[in-house]
């Protein structure tokens, strides 16, 4: 009977390798994932504080203290602008 232990061996160290690999090649795309994850998550935040920034400058300029209550009985912005348009 042939001895097939070093073909064994070159098997098991090829599917070593591409796992090796393969666990690169993730961890890359999960590092990648992070970053456009923390870019999205920066740009929103930076929407949503412009967009309350807005909103208080509104409020200081029509005069209104408007709590979530009273906004209920005002007209969104985007119904004030299709009256507008």
């Amino acid at each position: 009977m042939r001895d097939i232990r070093n073909d064994l061996q070159e098997r098991a160290d090829v599917a070593q390798d591409a796992l090796k690999a393969a666990d690169v090649q993730f961890q890359r795309m999960v590092e990648q994932l992070r970053h456009e994850h923390d870019a999205k998550v920066a740009d929103l935040k930076g929407a949503l504080d412009m967009i309350a920034k807005l909103m208080e400058l509104e409020n200081r300029l029509s005069g209104n203290v408007v709590t979530m209550e009273s906004a209920a009985a005002h007209p969104s912005l985007a119904d004030r602008i299709k009256a507008v348009g």
